[in-house]
């Protein structure tokens, strides 16, 4: 195996060897009129040097390992790249979708005409050359059946190739039985402070439910562009003293926060799987989370609730799960059990399948 990708950020190694991979990093840069009328003459005039470069890297290393399959993950700069290296030589071509790379063109409110070019790093690829790389792929996966259904409105012959690969867990993390310590119950909230994730609307709702749940707090673990933002919504809400913002959490202390919470609230205004619901699951939690992308198609059971993303229903939903709080453990356990059918040994089983397939 051998990974190629984009060096970005600049300061990681142009190579290395990861858990006996190597890994290559280049400059995946292409010539676009639109950096000069964006006011970016280093990137063009970066791209007109890194370009064949790294045409002529592939080049030679497709010469040199002649692989079999290349699947290229979060498609972007690289797209003609890969598009190129597919009218030169003959292999398994597999595309593998996880999110953005399709839901930008069809975010709420603004056509895929309007999208810009490039995203901020200067790489996003167009739409049409994300369809031709979708239309020549031999395989396409996506991290759940909502995301494939955008790719295939995106690019109809998807329908006929696309695997659905859910996201996988490493339940050995959650063999770790440490509990975060807090002053009091808390109900948690982690990912990324970005819009996307409506931490906004939670805050609303926690609001709305507080006064009559007193010892209970609300824990927002992550870190964000929103994060001065919901600080300062808690403060105007006058939970300056119910609401805390743990910052970015590690692995290990995810686990540990999970340990101690009462429940999971996940809620999103687009999410293409969940994978902070698949963690609590894995921590045996219930989940409160939103009817959106992915998260429906493995919240299942009486053991979770799912609720329209606005911020009525989530304090609903709050309402209720508070008022079941002496149930939450017992039907929790449950949640464990779906967790060990979407470890990452069952996501590499289906990618093995689009590897080789039919």
């Amino acid at each position: 195996m051998l990974v190629v990708t984009n060096r970005y950020p600049r300061s990681l190694p142009g190579q290395e060897i990861i858990d006996g991979v190597r890994v290559y990093r280049w400059h995946f840069l292409s010539p676009h009129l639109e950096d000069l009328i964006r006011r970016r003459p280093d990137l063009f005039m970066a791209s007109l040097y890194f370009c064949p470069s790294v045409f002529l890297r592939l080049y030679q290393l497709m010469r040199t390992y002649r692989p079999e399959v290349i699947n290229i993950h979060f498609p972007d700069a690289q797209v003609p790249f890969v598009l190129w290296l597919k009218r030169c030589f003959e292999f398994r071509l597999v595309v593998s979708l996880h999110g953005h790379d399709i839901e930008r063109w069809f975010e709420t409110g603004r056509s895929t005409s309007a999208l810009p070019p490039h995203d901020a790093t200067g790489l996003r690829p167009g739409r049409n050359s994300l369809r031709s790389l979708l239309r020549q792929a031999d395989a396409v996966t996506a991290c759940s059946r909502n995301l494939l259904e955008q790719a295939i409105r995106l690019e109809s012959s998807v329908g006929e190739k696309g695997h659905v690969v859910h996201n996988g867990i490493d339940l050995d993390r959650f063999k770790d039985s440490t509990y975060f310590q807090h002053p009091r119950p808390y109900i948690l909230s982690l990912g990324r402070l970005c819009r996307q994730k409506g931490f906004d609307m939670l805050l609303d709702a926690f609001a709305r439910v507080a006064p009559n749940h007193p010892g209970i707090d609300l824990l927002i673990a992550g870190d964000g562009e929103e994060r001065e933002a919901l600080q300062a919504q808690a403060r105007r809400l006058g939970l300056a003293g119910r609401v805390s913002f743990f910052g970015r959490a590690t692995p290990d202390e995810v686990v540990q926060l999970l340990n101690a919470c009462l429940f999971v609230a996940v809620p999103s205004r687009l999410e293409s799987f969940g994978i902070v619901a698949l963690e609590a699951l894995a921590a045996g939690k219930v989940v409160l989370a939103t009817l959106v992308g992915g998260l429906p198609e493995f919240l299942t059971g009486s053991s979770n609730l799912l609720v329209e993303p606005k911020v009525n229903s989530l304090a609903d939903g709050l309402r209720r799960l508070l008022e079941r709080r002496t149930e939450l453990e017992l039907t929790g356990r449950r949640n464990r059990e779906r967790a060990t059918s979407l470890t990452w040994a069952r996501a590499v089983e289906k990618y093995l399948t689009a590897y080789c397939g039919d």
